[in-house]
């Protein structure tokens, strides 16, 4: 039934209109009532063995040295590796407010399978829909707390799991974790497709065994072949964010369970870069919030396609109505004009590449990537970071 004919009476409709259709939103998957997490990054590879959780871990622990409360959801329920980095052992317990998550030495929390088992040795036999499930639980079972950053540890490809998280996890973005070999750009692309068919945000690269350096002389020397991140990242329009090295140190302080004591600076630039695109802090700077819409007034999932801004004033700590500034054609250069004459210094979007990212900044403007639902309730939320 055509719009214009439609009766109102859904129950006897068999038509499969866009109202029957759900919405990102829709599918999202209700947190913990005591937890308050304001970031969720997932760290995605499209094969296994590239080094996935040792970037999930470290992340974690520089955002944490920054100063920030961070978690870890561990979502490679079939390769749990994460409690044995930062030396967790033993089952974590229900209390009154849902599971406990383990904590580190120094703080981050953590939930993985490996800490509801009796033994972390023990296989995990489970089909696809069971896994899923599990994930969703860490989401919803969990009191995680005050949490900042959470980082979502994913298996490798694009199956039930990764796909699950897309759907139920409020992700601000991913963070893709490949290597050298030369079949990279196909399983990079992969990932990236799936991001981008789900409307995620993707963050940046990063480059796992890219070189191993000489103690004697410093040479860097290309054990698994020469990189191709650099022209896959353009070719995606990505930012790498990190090469990162063999090196002994790392295998040495994971292996000890001590991945806090690594003191390294592989991924200062990520977690930097992490900072400014996924702020955390509430700043009094904040004047005036620009959020790119739908005609519905709804936060736009593709930023490429719009046309339309909400700019939100903020007058003595109160949000104003929101006016709207339009543009004819979606340019970088229209877009930019549009914002910097309306005095704007953060942007609230849907998906966004990084090319328009690194513009935006430059113009001294912050972009909040990966936000859907209500404009003002993002500005809103947003605000009470």
């Amino acid at each position: 039934m055509s719009e214009e004919n439609c009766t109102g009476s859904c129950g006897s409709c068999k038509a499969d209109c866009a109202s029957r259709q759900p919405s990102k939103e829709d599918l999202l998957e209700p947190a913990n009532k005591y937890s308050k997490i304001k970031r969720v990054i997932g760290v995605v590879s499209g094969k296994g063995g590239v080094g996935k959780s040792f970037v999930t871990s470290y992340l974690s622990v520089c955002m944490q040295k920054k100063g920030y409360q961070t978690a870890i959801l561990d979502a490679d329920i079939t390769g749990p590796s994460i409690p044995k980095s930062f030396g967790i052992k033993g089952k974590v317990s229900n209390g009154p407010q849902g599971i406990v998550p383990a904590e580190s030495e120094n703080g981050t929390k953590v939930m993985s399978i490996n800490l509801l088992m009796d033994k972390e040795d023990a296989p995990v036999i489970w089909r696809g829909p069971v896994i899923a499930g599990a994930v969703k639980q860490f989401w919803t079972e969990v009191a995680w707390g005050n949490v900042d950053y959470m980082f979502v540890d994913m298996p490798p490809g694009t199956g039930d799991v990764p796909l699950t998280v897309f759907q139920s996890l409020p992700l601000d973005g991913i963070i893709i974790v490949t290597s050298p070999q030369e079949l990279v750009s196909m399983i990079v692309k992969k990932a990236v497709n799936m991001a981008n068919a789900m409307d995620i945000p993707i963050l940046g690269i990063v480059e796992n065994y890219s070189y191993v350096q000489c103690d004697c002389c410093g040479k860097k020397m290309s054990v698994f072949g020469e990189s191709h991140v650099d022209e896959v990242a353009q070719e995606c329009e990505l930012k790498v964010l990190a090469k990162l090295p063999l090196d002994s140190a790392i295998a040495k302080q994971v292996d000890a369970g001590k991945i806090e004591e690594l003191d390294a600076d592989y991924l200062e630039e990520a977690s930097a870069f992490i900072e400014q695109v996924c702020p955390c802090v509430k700043e009094d700077k904040w004047e005036k919030i620009a959020v790119a819409v739908e005609t519905d007034g709804e936060v736009s999932a593709h930023f490429n396609a719009c046309k339309t801004f909400m700019i939100y004033e903020i007058e003595e700590d109160k949000l104003t109505s929101g006016k709207e500034c339009s543009i004819t054609e979606n340019t970088q250069e229209a877009i930019e004009a549009c914002l910097t004459e309306a005095g704007v210094n953060v942007l609230i979007c849907g998906g966004i590449g990084f090319g328009a990212i690194q513009a935006l900044m430059a113009k001294n403007i912050m972009v909040v990537p990966g936000q859907q639902g209500n404009a003002k309730k993002a500005v809103e939320d947003f605000l009470t970071q």
